[in-house]
């Protein structure tokens, strides 16, 4: 006999919905102090000039000239993208418990998932070259990576574990 699907508005969907935006935001907010500090006010730029480039994936160069407004653009999209990471961890982990069970083990993988993604993948396509090691930066990159992935993790595995894991 095979359970039926709960409801989509079960008490476990809503619990495993807020655990994942919370497990987004955790990550996101990991990766964007991170970068804020280490892209900005480390190289004596305002903050919102750092997330003017993530929004310069939706406007091209006009996103320099778009002050604060596509600096939030930026930041908003930075965190979509960490609410998909989270979501994508949480679908994972329905089929891999060892995901919640071992969230530190797990979620320092992941970020080196996303961090091989990012630069393997993501950044060559929108600049056109192939990434390379930049020793200590790249250190710096790898582990605030690691940071979200373990963010997410952990975040998940303490609010909808047992949501994920049936």
């Amino acid at each position: 006999m095979t359970a039926a699907a709960a409801p989509a508005s079960s008490p476990d969907s809503r619990r495993l919905v807020t655990a994942i935006l919370i497990a987004g935001l955790a990550g996101g907010l990991v990766d964007f102090v991170y970068a804020s500090v280490m892209f900005g006010l480390m190289r004596g730029k305002p903050i919102y000039k750092v997330w003017q480039g993530v929004a310069a994936g939706w406007l091209g160069k006009a996103a320099s000239d778009g002050g604060y407004a596509s600096g939030a653009l930026g930041a908003v999209t930075h965190f979509g993208i960490a609410l998909c990471m989270a979501a994508a961890y949480a679908l994972a982990a329905t089929r891999l418990s060892v995901l919640t069970r071992r969230p530190l083990l797990a979620g320092g993988l992941y970020g080196v998932a996303l961090y091989a993604f990012m630069y393997g993948a993501v950044l060559p396509l929108r600049f056109g070259a192939p990434y390379r090691w930049h020793g200590i930066s790249s250190l710096g990159d790898l582990a605030s990576h690691m940071g979200v992935g373990l963010a997410i993790a952990w975040v998940l595995s303490r609010r909808a574990g047992g949501a994920l894991n049936r």
